[in-house]
């Protein structure tokens, strides 16, 4: 899928992305995951069957029951050099690892198209999840990188997407300008559609200080405006909405470029989350209510989940928000 189908497809339909993998896996199933690393759960088949049953087929299955399309990751979110490496699996190497997340998930989305009418008529967009190298939450000790080191070290993974042949490839909790531009550049390089997602903290701005706004823009005037669209994630809707509510007030342009949130369950800060021993679920009927004013106000085209969320709050998001037509 090329870059100007990406564009009408988030253009004309509202997507439900899948909810907190690795959240799920770690305080609801019990999976040992380390270092917060997903992608080696396609290492263990009973595993990765219990997290298809008990996630991302209900999912899937909420998305084709409500009307909306659906857009996939493909839990290789941390699947880059360092992490594949300190995990000891050297042996696949980064391009491996990400070509079997691909081909996992791909075969359970053939599965599943072939298992119902509904599922058959819904739109799926595959997408590829890229991370940042460091903490997804803070800056690190290595922040802010050049974004030529930045463009070095995620080129690896991303090449390995394109080969795969995702649609799409998410950076997904960005902290930092350099770092999102270094991912934008090597996607660029293998002319794969890209969509920026970077965090926001409680008072709305990104990690590294700036405004959303602002990083959109800049991200927008050091690329040309390549990505096909910015979206939060790994952020609660209370933390969202004022930074939309006060671009929308000022009339600013870059609200145009925003297509919307993967939502934590928790109104928790960064901090707070990672410092806690368990996972809070929230309230999911009230999240749902959230996210449907959300995508009323501000025309998203994109809703799901981040931590904490599973496969009830991802229901109860695509019952609020179904067939909703996307205002032009």
């Amino acid at each position: 899928m090329d870059q100007s189908a990406i564009v009408s497809q988030l253009a004309s339909r509202t997507f439900l992305t899948f909810g907190g993998n690795e959240t799920y896996l770690q305080f609801i199933q019990k999976f040992p995951l380390r270092e917060f690393c997903a992608f080696e759960v396609v290492e263990d088949e009973g595993a990765w069957t219990r997290m298809e049953q008990a996630l991302l087929r209900p999912i899937a299955d909420a998305a084709a029951s409500h009307g909306l399309g659906l857009l996939t990751d493909c839990m290789v979110w941390r699947a880059s050099t360092d992490y594949v490496s300190r995990l000891g699996f050297s042996a696949h190497g980064v391009a491996g690892m990400n070509r079997r997340n691909v081909s996992r998930t791909r075969a359970f989305l053939e599965r599943w198209h072939a298992s119902s009418e509904s599922a058959r008529a819904t739109p799926v967009i595959l997408a590829g999840d890229v991370g940042p190298r460091g903490d997804g939450y803070a800056i690190g000790s290595r922040d802010p990188v050049a974004v030529t080191t930045a463009r070095d070290y995620h080129t690896p993974q991303i090449d390995a997407l394109a080969d795969a042949k995702v649609d799409l490839v998410v950076a997904l909790t960005m902290t930092n300008l350099n770092e999102t531009l270094g991912i934008v550049q090597a996607a660029e390089r293998v002319r794969l559609p890209v969509l920026v997602s970077p965090t926001v903290e409680t008072d709305g701005r990104v990690p590294d200080g700036s405004s959303l706004g602002d990083f959109v823009r800049a991200v927008d005037d050091a690329t040309s405006g390549y990505p096909v669209g910015y979206m939060v994630n790994c952020a609660h809707p209370t933390h969202l909405g004022p930074t939309l509510r006060a671009a929308a007030d000022g009339g600013e342009k870059w609200l145009d470029r925003f297509r919307g949130l993967r939502t934590n369950a928790s109104v928790r800060s960064h901090q707070e989350l990672d410092n806690s021993a368990d996972v809070d679920r929230g309230d999911p009927a009230v999240l749902a209510r959230e996210m449907k004013s959300l995508l009323n106000s501000y025309r998203f085209t994109i809703v799901g989940g981040c931590c904490g969320t599973d496969a009830e709050h991802l229901g109860r998001i695509a019952a609020a928000c179904r067939a909703t037509p996307v205002a032009t």
